[in-house]
């Protein structure tokens, strides 16, 4: 009777993971940004405005600001709000032809993030903001495909960067695109907004509230693709590939742990329930595929199940896993051989944002505390249009 409970158990944990992963690898085209030649050449009359919020991005900005001089579509104006830089990222902006815009005094209530955004779009004179993290790179047709997304979806558009990684530490990303991807949704299932890009007409900006209707919220891209729901406004999300990309931590391990631990608990609280349950069936049945492994080539008394049988049960949730996360970054096959170090490090995460939200503790974020706790942004009625 173990051994069948068991069975199931793992048996439950794979169908999760295919049902939360699998996707990624059968929708993967679907997800993608159009080609820049799909359904006609963009329409020169839209003049794209885009901003960028910028604080101490002195060493991230210039690749940015390069990828954007070599577009086939050309955007009317580049803005870099300065949020209260101590570094000289308004002086390197300046050097790379942007135009600089300097944030007036915070006001009470608002996130640093939302106030740079709300400057920079106030300052904007397209009909179509782009809104992008500083770190964030394109390739030579990134604009035109996300003109062409957003003529597309008649809506609010956003795309998840692939994520670029070079030292070895930075694959320890992997697990926490997945859960990001997940909780916000792609293409149909869009829930919410991912922040490092996201194009939206003038006119549904101002009509949801703009940054201003999300000022203090941390998690401000969900929370604005809420508010975009709530009022009509189409939302569509798309995963970068080689179009769209960043580095996300490239400053060190210590960065990368304030950074995900930011994010963790207010990404959780912005994941449906079932896909928080279909998250949790396919940790623990991956934590137990891993355990009967070692148990089972340990020749352990507490295995249950032969070396052979343990070894290709933790095979089947590496293969499934090895597939998808390519579609979230440069993650190899050496993170799904590896997965129960990610794993390890997945929950030491989330025990460190339980224990700040608990204790009212928070983390640095360039420069700034940001503490661990929910928005409070009511979600959109089930009646509202999802593109």
């Amino acid at each position: 009777m173990p051994t069948v409970m068991l069975l199931v158990l793992l048996l439950s944990g794979f169908v999760a993971g295919l049902l939360m992963f699998g996707v990624r690898v059968v929708r993967r085209a679907l997800e993608q940004l159009p080609p820049a030649d799909a359904g006609g050449s963009t329409d020169p009359r839209r003049a794209v405005s885009i901003i960028i919020p910028a604080r101490n991005e002195q060493a991230r900005i210039p690749a940015l600001l390069n990828s954007l001089k070599t577009q086939s579509f050309r955007p009317l104006e580049i803005l870099v709000v300065d949020d209260e830089s101590v570094d000289q990222t308004a002086r390197v902006a300046h050097e790379y032809g942007a135009r600089i815009v300097d944030t007036p005094p915070r006001p009470a209530g608002w996130v640093g993030k939302t106030w740079a955004c709300h400057t920079g779009a106030s300052a904007a004179s397209g009909d179509l903001l782009l809104f992008l993290d500083a770190d964030v790179e394109f390739d030579s047709t990134a604009l035109e495909r996300i003109v062409l997304a957003h003529r597309s979806s008649e809506g609010a558009v956003s795309v998840q960067p692939h994520h670029r990684t070079t030292r070895p530490y930075e694959s320890l990303s992997a697990l926490f695109n997945a859960q990001v991807v997940t909780a916000v949704g792609v293409g149909r299932s869009s829930r919410g907004l991912f922040g490092p890009c996201i194009m939206i007409e003038r006119s549904a900006y101002d009509r949801c509230g703009g940054h201003e209707s999300v000022r203090g919220s941390v998690l401000d891209d969900v929370d604005l693709g809420r508010r975009c729901l709530a009022h009509g406004v189409a939302i569509r999300n798309y995963l970068g590939g080689k179009s769209v990309r960043f580095r996300m931590y490239p400053s060190g391990a210590r960065e990368m742990i304030d950074g995900w631990t930011k994010n963790f608990l207010l990404g959780a609280d912005a994941t449906p329930t079932r896909v928080l349950l279909l998250q949790s069936i396919w940790i623990i049945g991956a934590v137990t595929a891993a355990v009967q492994a070692g148990l089972a080539l340990a020749q352990s008394p507490l295995a249950l199940l032969g070396a052979w049988s343990a070894v290709s049960i933790y095979a089947a949730y590496a293969f499934v896993l090895a597939f998808s996360v390519r579609a979230y970054g440069s993650f190899g096959g050496g993170v799904a051989l590896t997965f129960p170090v990610h794993l390890l490090f997945f929950g030491y995460i989330m025990a460190r944002a339980l224990w700040l939200r608990i204790t009212g503790g928070s983390v640095q974020w360039r420069g700034r505390a940001v503490h661990v706790h929910a928005t409070g942004v009511p979600k959109p009625p089930k009646s509202a249009r999802i593109s």
